[in-house]
């Protein structure tokens, strides 16, 4: 078996064995079901099946020789060593990291929809896009197709948050029209 492709296909076994590890842990949701609803252990199986689905399915396009350009992690490795090294922007990452936990702390105060309205922009911004319609367009977009999404097809259960940020969601499930 050629090194290259044992190389190339580790990412991708890496990522088979993370999704059945979170499949097992999926497996272990506990609820009672309720008759003609999807239970909370729908969605994180189903995007966990799908992401074993694709590790598999880049593994066996690896090992049939189908690969073309270098388009894997490793691949895209190797590239990198051989171009010139490109300027680094340590703050961008630590001011991420900063931002993410932040969202994590204030989602249940602010609630979801708020919280991902505030946070999109404020990543765009850290991440030195300065457009400033597309920013607040793409923020309210994508808060829309959340909302649609997890409200209304998945019904998933979101932080509401805390008065007075809990009257953005009832705004916003108004507009959906529920």
């Amino acid at each position: 078996m050629e090194r290259s492709k044992i190389r190339s296909t580790l990412p991708y076994v890496v990522g088979l064995a993370v999704s059945a590890l979170l499949f097992y842990f999926a497996q272990r949701i506990e609820y009672t079901p309720r008759p003609g609803a999807l239970g909370p252990d729908f969605w994180p199986r189903t995007v966990i099946g799908l992401m074993a689905a694709a590790c598999l399915f880049e593994i066996v396009r690896i090992f049939l020789g189908l690969k073309g350009e270098a388009h894997g992690v490793a691949d895209a490795l190797e590239t990198a060593e051989a171009e010139e090294p490109e300027k680094k922007y340590p703050w961008l990452l630590v001011g991420g990291i900063a931002l993410v936990t932040l969202y994590a702390f204030v989602v249940n105060y602010l609630g979801f929809l708020l919280s991902i309205f505030l946070f999109l922009p404020a990543f765009m911004y850290l991440g030195r896009y300065r457009h400033h319609k597309t920013v607040w367009l793409t923020s309210a977009g994508i808060t829309v197709a959340a909302a649609i999404l997890f409200m209304r097809i998945a019904y998933v259960s979101l932080p509401r948050g805390a008065p007075p940020f809990d009257a953005f969601t009832d705004f916003i499930r108004i507009i959906l029209g529920g």
